[in-house]
């Protein structure tokens, strides 16, 4: 139960970071660039306590699933397969789902791909080595 909560704990503040860059300072320029198509920031920010929510639900989703299906093996490639998984399964799809139903340019499209599966790799490394199983002894 601790190795979860502080998994839990480090996720959130990982994700919260690697958000942070992607969004805020590496697509700051694209996100201006596509201004008509978001919400202002005032209404963007009194929205900030879902997006935290949202960040908080899948953190504690996705360490429940990786303390579920960990292996006595090595924790990096365990860390780099969940992050590619979980790219897959939320990354990707929300990605592309989002670029057929907004006019967003692709290539926003594209780095959103590039670089939340980035996060997801180093969210999973994260979670990865606080959540690595004991391993069985002879």
């Amino acid at each position: 139960m601790q190795k979860t909560m502080v998994a839990i704990i480090a996720g959130f503040f990982v994700q919260l970071l690697g958000l942070l860059l992607i969004h805020s300072v590496w697509l700051k320029q694209d996100y201006i660039d596509t201004a008509t198509l978001w919400r202002p920031l005032p209404a963007q920010l009194a929205r900030v306590w879902a997006m935290l929510l949202a960040v908080l639900i899948y953190v504690v989703g996705a360490v429940a699933i990786y303390r579920r299906g960990a292996e006595s093996k090595p924790w990096v490639g365990q860390g780099v397969r969940f992050g590619i998984l979980l790219a897959l399964a939320v990354v990707v799809y929300s990605a592309l789902s989002s670029w057929v139903i907004l006019p967003v340019p692709h290539m926003l499209v594209v780095k959103w791909i590039v670089g939340e599966t980035l996060l997801s790799v180093a969210f999973g490394l994260v979670i990865a080595v606080i959540c690595q199983p004991k391993r069985a002894t002879a």
